[in-house]
């Protein structure tokens, strides 16, 4: 399972944003929402993050993402180790 973030375009409009995040949670993600939740900023406040995309689907979900008007970019998380 893989996360998945992308930031909609300040100018996309609450519906179509609403149906961009319903069909990211159609297409597998186990869990779509704002990655600043409550935050002011509008910048900030249209950063979304999506886990749990199946890796199967995940280069389909981020190219679907990259091609809707309302978003400005979608990318994999990186995979983050602790080494000490």
């Amino acid at each position: 399972m893989k996360r998945l973030e992308f930031k909609f375009r300040e100018s996309a409009p609450p519906e179509q944003r609403k149906m961009v995040v319903d069909e990211v949670a159609r297409l597998g993600a186990n869990k779509v929402e704002q990655l600043f939740p409550d935050e002011k900023d509008p910048e900030l406040a249209s950063m979304y993050k999506a886990e749990g995309v199946p890796d199967d689907v995940t280069e389909s979900v981020v190219s679907k993402l990259d091609q809707d008007d309302a978003v400005e970019f979608a990318e994999t998380t990186p995979e983050r180790k602790l080494i000490r």
